[in-house]
Order: C-alpha cells, then sequence, then structure tokens
C-alpha cells in the first residue's frame, strides 16, 4: 500500500479528479513518452555530474588538509 492509499486527506474526488481531466484535455497538450524519458534522463544526469563534482571536491579538500597536516607533523611548538 502506498501512503497516499492510506491518507484520505490526499486522495482526489471524483469531480475534482473528472475536472483535472477536462482541463488536461481541453489544454491539448500532447503526452510523449519519449520526451518525458528524456527529460527524467537529463534530471538524473545532471545528478549524478553534480554527485561526481561533490566527491571529487571532497577528496581535494582532504588531500589539502593531509598536505597541511604533514607540514605541521612533528614540528615542537
Amino acid at each position: 500500500m502506498s501512503v497516499t492509499a492510506l491518507n484520505h486527506n490526499s486522495r482526489l474526488s471524483d469531480a475534482l479528479e473528472r475536472d483535472l481531466m477536462r482541463q488536461a484535455i481541453a489544454a491539448g497538450e500532447a503526452t510523449s513518452i519519449v520526451d518525458l524519458c528524456k527529460s527524467v534522463l537529463a534530471t538524473l544526469k545532471k545528478g549524478v555530474v553534480a554527485l561526481y563534482d561533490f566527491v571529487v571536491d571532497v577528496a581535494v579538500a582532504m588531500d589539502d588538509a593531509r598536505a597541511k597536516d604533514r607540514q605541521f607533523t612533528g614540528t615542537q611548538w
């Protein structure tokens, strides 16, 4: 069961659902599965690229921290 099925407040009434369907049909917007898939894949690609950039930035920051730590290791204050 989904959360929607368990939450009665989030269900669409029949009248509301009919109105939404009429509006969608009247708008004449064509829905293409191919366009939808392209959009989803483009969004996923952006997410993967952002995650990769984040991991690279963290690795660079950790390398810098290790290099700075090496400079001060063994020194007497």
